[in-house]
């Protein structure tokens, strides 16, 4: 794990040039008092095998990942979304809480929890065509059957109003 944090700053220079050439400025609607980003990457192979040591079913992504030509393929996005408010943390939420819970926290912004075994059930984030086929290329769960995309969002990102 200490691996991925090290190379994390090169990641993300060359991953953030992907998402801002495709991306508008994003302003939100509520709770724009946050001070940056959180962007979450994930080893694959581990995310497959810890699945697989808790008996879980096996998604889609892990079931049809083939070998990349470089291992560093391995390592892809989880996720990219608002840190804290500071609104939401002036009634008392802490980081841990917040990345727990995102938008389902309580007593703020109180959104609904989206369950991860309902990822699916989540609305669709309205993403276009091209943004959805750029983040199927680094996020493996996304579209498909996984709807990672559709999970995280409602975790993490429509209690802002984007």
């Amino acid at each position: 794990m200490n691996t991925i944090w090290h190379y994390s700053p090169l990641l993300a220079v060359l991953l953030t040039p992907i998402f801002a050439a495709n991306a508008d400025e994003l302003q939100a609607q509520q709770y724009g008092d946050f001070t940056g980003y959180v962007l979450a990457l994930s080893w694959q192979t581990g995310f497959c095998q810890s699945q697989h040591e808790r008996h879980h079913r096996e998604p889609d992504e892990c079931r049809l990942q083939k070998e990349p030509a470089s291992k560093a393929d391995f390592l892809t996005v989880h996720g990219l979304w608002p840190g804290l408010p500071k609104s939401i943390a002036a009634r008392g939420v802490d980081q841990r809480r917040w990345q727990r819970f995102g938008c389902a926290t309580r007593p703020i912004p109180n959104l609904p929890e989206v369950r991860a075994s309902r990822k699916c059930a989540a609305p669709d984030p309205g993403l276009s065509p091209d943004i959805a086929a750029t983040l199927r290329e680094v996020m493996p769960g996304a579209g498909g059957n996984s709807c990672l995309e559709r999970y995280e969002y409602a975790k993490h990102g429509a209690c802002f109003g984007f």
